[in-house]
């Protein structure tokens, strides 16, 4: 289908460095979907395996057996480390039927205003970080831009057979407690609101770190002192709000809603389990 393209006051709200990088995102997924999904169930399938293949447990797969390859999927998580939706994808790739169409809008922060951030989005994830997400102290461009990449994440999402990562906190935890949620944001629940085909799927990811080296140290030397879970609940019931008008209201609501799934998993799991230890 047909992308929609960022006005020129959209675009305006992007630095030249920003601007770059999405365009090399935007042609990515416009005109190499066949090619990034090869590469990224080669690539990145390599790099999740040495990663976490022998510490990874999963539970609640079942929610996610229901779906085929034509299904589109969002998947609303936590967000405790930069390689939360990695673990994800490990899931999707070796144990499901859904499509290797995935994406993962992500704050421009590096992926999008650095000049590393476009090649390290390549190079790990086939630039499917996308579309970017904007931080910036300038409220009115945060506004202005993120209305096109709420847009384009909606539309990306109608292609039949994707499988799409969100954060309905918006931001990463870092708080001391792995089993506390923040404040849920409306962006989230707006995209899965007009998006009324998509199956909403709430996950709870807990154990890896930030520093990849040592992730893969912990998989092949201490996997069973370093556990990574990855926890799906049942689709989300959103009808009735579908049923209402999209504003910023409902939308809340929405994400609230997701919230609270992601945080009923994390309380599942620190009755279960207890945290694994902090990887770093």
């Amino acid at each position: 289908m047909p992308f929609s393209r960022p006005s020129k006051e959209q675009l305006s709200a992007l630095t030249p460095m920003e601007r770059v990088a999405f365009t090399v995102g935007d042609l990515s997924s416009r005109h190499l979907g066949t090619a990034s999904k090869a590469y990224n169930t080669v690539v990145m399938g390599a790099m999740l395996w040495g990663a976490s293949c022998r510490r990874l447990r999963v539970h609640g797969l079942e929610h996610l057996l229901r779906y085929g390859k034509k299904d589109c999927v969002l998947v609303v998580a936590n967000h405790r480390t930069f390689f939360d939706f990695f673990v994800i994808t490990a899931v999707v790739y070796w144990k499901t039927r859904l499509s290797h169409r995935i994406l993962f809008p992500v704050r421009s922060n590096f992926f999008y205003d650095h000049p590393l951030g476009p090649l390290v989005n390549g190079a790990m994830a086939g630039m499917t970080m996308f579309p970017p997400v904007l931080r910036t102290d300038d409220k009115q461009k945060r506004t202005v831009f993120n209305e096109y990449s709420v847009q384009r994440s909606i539309e990306e999402l109608a292609v039949p057979g994707t499988t799409m990562g969100l954060h309905p906190e918006g931001t990463r935890n870092k708080g001391p407690d792995p089993y506390a949620m923040l404040r849920a944001r409306p962006g989230v629940g707006k995209i899965a609101l007009s998006s009324p085909h998509a199956h909403v799927i709430p996950a709870f990811v807990l154990g890896m770190g930030n520093q990849l080296p040592k992730e893969y140290v912990y998989n092949w030397l201490y996997a069973d002192t370093h556990r990574v879970d990855a926890m799906f609940g049942p689709e989300l019931d959103l009808s009735d709000l579908r049923r209402e008008p999209v504003t910023k209201e409902t939308s809340q609501l929405a994400s609230e809603r997701m919230v609270d799934a992601i945080g009923a998993l994390a309380a599942r799991h620190r009755a279960q389990f207890g945290p694994p230890p902090v990887t770093g």
